[in-house]
């Protein structure tokens, strides 16, 4: 097994999202199409609500609730055994679509995660790439 870190492969369609998490913005696409208009997450080439072919590139709020999470503790690449318990929500973004992510910090036990806000954050990646992460808001 290697030992660098997996990192996304950055492809045409997906471009826009990456440079936007390496610039601290979390970029969606939204429907063009006047009888839908929904937000995508993640990068595709054509909305998977009505079908139609063109996504625009919007900067969203970066902001959600957690849907979902679970505590892995047997990661799936050996660069992450120092970092277990890791924690892996699912996040219901203000504009509508699911993300999933990893939380950064882990919160105290007695805090209730499922509907808790939580704000995108980038790091974690390299030096070249750029990761969005989520912490707890307020």
């Amino acid at each position: 097994m290697s030992n660098a870190r997996p990192m996304p492969q950055v492809s045409t369609v997906s471009r826009p999202y990456w440079e936007g998490c390496n610039r601290g913005v979390l970029m969606l696409q939204r429907c063009t199409s006047a009888t839908c208009g929904k937000f995508v997450f993640y990068p595709r080439v054509c909305c998977p609500h009505c079908g139609h072919g063109t996504l625009e590139w919007v900067e969203a709020n970066a902001r959600g609730r957690i849907e979902s999470y679970t505590l892995v503790h047997r990661p799936q690449h050996a660069t992450f055994r120092d970092e277990v318990p890791i924690l892996f929500v699912a996040v219901r973004l203000d504009e509508g679509p699911l993300m999933y992510s990893r939380l950064m910090k882990r919160p105290d036990p007695e805090v209730a995660l499922i509907g808790h806000p939580v704000r995108v954050v980038f790091g974690d990646g390299t030096p070249e790439q750029k990761l969005a992460l989520v912490e707890l808001a307020p």
